[in-house]
Formats: C-alpha cells, structure tokens, sequence
C-alpha cells in the first residue's frame, strides 16, 4: 500500500475508508458494529457503500455523531454494460432523494428475481436450497451472492464460500444469472441528480482500458485508486488515469467481514485530504 496504516495522522495523514459492506447488504456486521470497529481502527471518516441500499446510513448516522466519526453517505451501485457488471460507487448524495429511494427499491427486488433464478439453476444441478432461506440470510437486507454461497454452504453443499463462487456462483459458473442490467450511465445521473459523486469501484477487476475510457465519457467523478485487488502498479496506473482526465481518487478497504477474508479493517484506507477534493466539487447545496 502506498499509504502506512501504522497509526492515526501517520505520515500528516488522517484516514479515511470510503467502502465498506453492512448487514444491509453483504457484509457481516451492522452498521452500528462497523461505526465502533472505525474509531477503534482510528479513521476519521468512513462511507457505508452497501449494494443498491442506503439503509445503513441512518442505523449508522446516531453513534458516528456520538462518537465524532464523519460517515459520508454511500452506495454501491449495480450496471452492466457491453457484457461487463459495473460497479458505481456514489458519496454525498441525497439518499433520501424520491427518485433515487424508488431505484433502489426497484433494484432489491430485481436482486431478489435474480436469487431466485439463480436456485432454480441450482435445483437443475441437483443443489436443493430455498430462497427464504437465502433471504433470512440477509436479514431484510439487498440480497446478494454471498447470502447464497451462505445457505450453501450451510447445507453442506460446500467448504467454503471461494468454494461457492467458483463451483456455482462466479461470472463463468453454472448457476449465475446477470446482475442488474441497468445502463452505468443512467446510475451516474441518478447519483448526480441526488447531488453527489459517482466512482468507478475496483477498476482492475473487471474493466478493460477501453470499457473504462467510455464509462469516463458518461461523467464519472473519480476512480476507486485504493482497493485490495490493486497492487501498488494498478494504484499508480488508475491514478495516472484519473489524472489524464481530471478526475478525483477515492478508495478503501471493500470490507464486507466474511470469513473467508482477511480482517483488513483499517488496513487499506485513503489520506482525508482525497475526501476533502471530493467536497470541493460538490455544489454548494450538497456540502451543507
């Protein structure tokens, strides 16, 4: 990593972690729990970025104001275009904006139809699970994978959740149905009009030079430079990129707290100064 994790202010650095998974979505822990793990790892702001929810930024907002932690609003947002899932990350919306609350709506029970596709597959292959399972899995939450690979991996049907993604649930394996197919340039403009900024979130893992060139050209903000898929090259290659283009950096540690993973809670963050360029472009409504 090109920035020490070593303490707080290290280096003339405040920390910042600007993408992290909830209960809400896919993630381990409430919103709450990760509000207390971000003091206790030392960061001055944190972003829940749950996928196409934003229920976790109020359960968060009482004890990060409590407890002096900045949380930015957040969201992950599902695209596709030219045959590749987009992943966009928005900061400093208005998520309470009517139009964006519809969406989103609108795209829980899309990853609920997808769910259920997905265990018709699994069925066809002899993997008997249930969707109310996967479901109570999320607690209510935005349904994801991951909540899938959980239930099979309950019922014995796999070691592991890597053992999940590659034997049934990955972009190339059997049972996978596309995510949601909404074009990345409609989520921009509705993250724009609810007055905040889009990233594209871990450029590295799924987007060419060229796919990436023309999600720029929709009006994306900033590039995710910081994520644990991106070794110190990928950093430096990103940032050039974002530089060629006037575009701002964001990042951060993609912690979703799954067993399978690695804690790197507090391990993979940003300097504060890159969130505060981010607030410099925002209208002057959207900074109050």
């Amino acid at each position: 990593m090109p920035y020490s994790s070593s303490g707080v202010g290290h280096n003339g650095f405040d920390k910042a972690d600007l993408h992290i998974h909830t209960k809400c979505s896919d993630g381990l822990f409430t919103p709450e729990e990760i509000v207390r793990k971000a003091v206790y790892a030392g960061l001055k702001a944190i972003s829940i970025t749950d996928h196409d929810t934003v229920k976790g930024i109020d359960q968060a907002k009482p004890l990060a104001l409590e407890l002096g932690l900045e949380l930015i609003p957040g969201v992950e947002m599902s695209s596709a275009y030219k045959g590749y899932d987009i992943h966009i990350l928005g900061y400093f919306f208005d998520y309470q904006q009517s139009e964006l609350k519809r969406y989103l709506d609108h795209c829980r029970l899309l990853r609920t139809e997808r769910a259920e596709r997905m265990v018709q597959k699994l069925a066809k292959m002899g993997v008997k699970i249930e969707i109310e399972q996967i479901i109570m899995k999320a607690q209510n939450g935005s349904v994801g994978r991951p909540h899938i690979a959980a239930v099979l991996q309950d019922g014995g049907f796999v070691k592991s959740f890597s053992e999940a993604f590659s034997k049934y649930l990955g972009s190339h394996s059997p049972a996978y149905v596309k995510s949601i197919e909404t074009h990345p340039e409609e989520v921009i403009r509705l993250i724009n009009e609810a007055g905040g900024l889009s990233f594209l979130a871990h450029p590295a893992q799924n987007v060419p030079d060229e796919i990436l060139r023309q999600l720029i050209s929709f009006g994306l903000d900033g590039l995710e430079i910081i994520h644990p898929s991106h070794d110190t090259y990928r950093q430096n290659y990103y940032r050039e990129i974002a530089n060629e283009y006037f575009l701002l950096f964001s990042g951060g540690s993609d912690y979703h707290g799954l067993k399978d993973h690695e804690d790197n809670f507090g391990q993979v963050w940003i300097p504060y100064e890159w969130v505060t360029k981010m607030k410099s472009r925002l209208a002057p409504a959207a900074k109050e």
